[in-house]
């Protein structure tokens, strides 16, 4: 059966050494030879417990390729990964974004199709980030674009960014919401990046899409098409809870006149939950026909095996796996067939 990866990232060098320049986290330090990567403020420091390995495996096409076929993936949507240009706010990531989509434009034609891209958004202000994105919608081998719980260091639901959801919806582009740096780390550390990134990371894409919900932007461009990582935080568990708050408040009916989890259904999902319950909890709340295979690598929480392994066991085999293996990839990125 074809495998279409819709979640996994690859650090163009340009941005690597972007990050490399930069004294505090997110950033990138060498350590007896080796590269670390930084995002964590009990990682960094004197007494920091430093961070992961950030081998070949981040950058190199050959390597990705190698690992496809391995794991029998045939084509890969690779996106860049957490901190994209957030720590970049100015006219060096203006610049920046325009440079990382040019060379992960061309991976499509490098590889023959196996890997795309999607695009990254200038974090400077939300004009900046509209010219990027109508850019990025004209350049071939750039199939949507990529960002954090947030646009311009605005949150979803921001009045500002009004346009830029237009825009978005015009465009027709998939917009992949992945969260950046996990939220209430305070309260999760000792446990190196294993908490932030187990419970920190899910809680800001759920916090991320509650705001895009309750701000009512999937009613005002029913058109947007959003999909969002680690099966969508814990929506999937939380919908009936948000339905109750959203019933039980007469002034946020008065703003969103449809139930939070009716609008869930439009979002897209990626299938990367690694349970059963987990995941028949996200195919009850949006259906098979939104949600999508996805990997996480070269991350270390990746466990591509025991998730392919899962939809293979939890969905029937013909019709629902094969949308959430690669048709319903093909048709959100619009991919050859």
């Amino acid at each position: 059966m074809r495998v279409i990866d819709v979640h996994c990232h690859l650090y163009p060098l340009e941005y690597i050494r972007l990050l490399e320049k930069r004294q505090t986290i997110p950033r990138v330090i060498n350590r007896h030879g080796e590269r670390e990567f930084l995002i964590f403020p009990e990682e960094d420091g004197a007494n920091g417990v430093g961070g992961r390995p950030m081998g070949r495996e981040y950058f190199d096409l050959e390597l990705k390729l190698k690992s496809m076929d391995a794991l029998g993936i045939h084509t890969s949507v690779v996106s860049l990964g957490n901190p994209w240009l957030d720590p970049f706010p100015d006219s060096e990531g203006d610049e920046a974004a325009e440079a990382i989509n040019e060379v992960m434009s061309r991976y499509e034609a490098q590889t023959g199709g196996r890997i795309c891209a999607l695009g990254v958004l200038p974090s400077s202000n939300v004009e900046n980030a509209i010219k990027v994105l109508k850019q990025i919608a004209a350049t071939p081998g750039l199939h949507g674009v990529v960002s954090m719980p947030a646009i311009a260091g605005l949150a979803f639901d921001d009045a500002r960014l009004e346009p830029f959801w237009a825009e978005l919806e015009r465009l027709g582009l998939p917009l992949f919401v992945h969260p950046e740096n996990g939220i209430g780390l305070d309260a999760l550390e000792g446990y190196r990046h294993t908490l932030p990134v187990g419970i920190g990371f899910p809680l800001e894409t759920t916090v991320g899409l509650t705001r895009l919900i309750f701000g009512g932007e999937l009613v005002k461009h029913p058109n947007l098409k959003i999909m969002a990582a680690h099966g969508g935080g814990t929506l999937p568990y939380l919908a009936g809870r948000l339905d109750a708050a959203w019933m039980s408040d007469q002034d946020v009916q008065d703003r969103i006149h449809q139930a939070p989890s009716e609008q869930m259904k439009k979002l897209y999902l990626d299938a990367l939950v690694y349970a059963a319950p987990a995941l028949q909890a996200e195919r009850l709340l949006i259906g098979a026909e939104h949600m999508l295979f996805g990997t996480d690598q070269p991350f270390s929480v990746s466990d591509p095996q025991k998730n392919l392994a899962l939809l293979r066991a939890e969905l029937p085999a013909e019709g629902e796996l094969d949308g959430v293996m690669h048709s319903n990839a093909e048709g959100l990125f619009k991919l050859k067939k």
